[in-house]
């Protein structure tokens, strides 16, 4: 009669221990959540697939992960912050496992680029882009903050920014990129564990294969070098086996030359406006 309560008893034990137990089995089934937010990189612009073969899309396809894209073109970081507050962006950090974040480059190029780079080229005046990167990092922080605040456990990923320039516009934009990404490093000295880096500016140095026609967003090839940087941070940080990028629909480049020699004479043009006015 002992041995049969002792059974009985040990029975019942196991029983509520597998029950315990099997939430958390099929949680951990569960496919983590990916969300993308910031910017017309993190969106894909540069290929005209963005939906198929954006970085955000690879990474996901290559982990298995459900996968969100809240990146929108132009957005600059009073933008993004202000984006936060969507009902759906909110849902979405804050369920979110893992976050990429690419923001930062257009605080500069969309507050009179022309002029930044005239002031940089001829008169090695910085003062402008000193005083843009002052109100960037505070925006900066506030994202941070914010996301953090909601969603103290995900991973999140901050890109650092790639010199798209050429030419007479390389140093100007180099200059502008160096101040975004040393904020994005100083930020993280200050505030361990807020965030891991994803070097992609170190990741495309000076290739240009991984730019766009455009001149500014990653190629499809450049997406996918950034989808490999993540998914080798995600396998440092155990989030992920495969450090190779699985592209199950290739980037279709923006290679229209008529298309692109429109843009070149336009830029040129506004180019030769803008100068003039810098010196009337």
């Amino acid at each position: 009669m002992k041995t049969t309560r002792f059974l009985l008893s040990l029975f019942c034990v196991l029983t509520l221990l597998l029950s315990l137990c099997a939430p958390a089995a099929l949680a951990g089934d569960a496919p983590l959540q990916y969300v993308v937010l910031g910017d017309s990189i993190g969106y894909g612009a540069g290929v005209l697939n963005p939906d198929e073969a954006c970085y955000g899309r690879i990474v996901a396809d290559t982990n298995g992960y459900d996968y969100q894209n809240h990146a929108v073109s132009g957005n600059r970081t009073d933008h993004l912050l202000a984006h936060l507050d969507h009902a759906e962006v909110t849902a979405a950090v804050k369920n979110a496992d893992i976050i990429s974040i690419s923001i930062g480059g257009n605080d500069y190029l969309t507050d009179n680029v022309t002029g930044l780079v005239l002031d940089a080229t001829f008169r090695n005046d910085y003062s402008r882009m000193d005083k843009i990167t002052a109100q960037l990092k505070l925006n900066f922080a506030a994202i941070i903050e914010k996301i953090r605040g909601w969603n103290p456990d995900a991973v999140i990923l901050m890109q650092t920014l790639y010199n798209p320039g050429k030419g007479i516009n390389k140093a100007p934009y180099q200059a502008a990129t160096n101040r975004l990404n040393d904020l994005i490093r100083d930020y993280l000295a200050s505030h361990p564990g807020a965030f891991t880096i994803v070097d992609v500016a170190s990741a495309f140095g000076t290739d240009r294969r991984y730019i766009a026609q455009d001149s500014i967003h990653p190629s499809a090839q450049g997406n996918e070098r950034i989808a490999e940087v993540i998914l080798q941070t995600l396998h440092k940080l155990g989030l992920g086996d495969k450090t190779t990028p699985a592209v199950l629909h290739k980037g279709v480049d923006q290679n229209d030359y008529t298309l692109s020699t429109f843009r070149l004479r336009l830029q040129m043009v506004r180019y030769l406006f803008e100068l003039m006015r810098y010196y009337m």
